[in-house]
């Protein structure tokens, strides 16, 4: 079911410093967004999320580092639960598959909790889910 790994997602304070690291191994800047709620937001659940998305490449291995740089945290963090998103450090670990749909049946019919409704983003079918710990991971389906 599970094709390959397809990127690690790393929350930091400061992106200059990350993206300077992760060339130093290989990793190109491919793509750039500031979220600023929409869709992106609303499917990590955080509605008012403000946030720069970083993808660096490593093109030979097709595999990517996704940073988060978040604005300053609002006084209402909901704290540092493993399935929130804006903590810093390890965010989620995203898993390509062939076919989202066959794949989330399997997960949730084991038993698996499923943190989203999938969302079409960067020509890519995404979803989130609470794996072991606590710990969030997502399932990829590019077009």
């Amino acid at each position: 079911m599970i094709l390959s790994p397809d990127h690690v997602t790393i929350a930091v304070a400061d992106a200059g410093p990350a993206i300077a690291f992760f060339a130093l191994l290989g990793f190109k800047k491919t793509h750039v967004a500031t979220i600023d709620g929409g869709v992106p937001a609303q499917y990590m659940g955080m509605p008012a999320m403000k946030a720069q998305h970083i993808t660096l490449t490593l093109e030979a291995a097709d595999f990517e580092i996704q940073l988060l740089q978040f604005d300053a945290p609002p006084a209402t963090d909901p704290g540092v639960h493993p399935t929130n998103l804006r903590k810093l450090g390890f965010n989620h670990l995203a898993f390509r598959v062939d076919d989202i749909e066959a794949a989330t049946a399997h997960l949730v019919t084991n038993g698996v909790t499923m943190l989203s409704e999938e969302m079409d983003y960067i020509s890519r079918k995404l979803r989130l889910f609470e794996g072991p710990e606590g710990i969030t991971f997502e399932l990829v389906q590019r077009d």
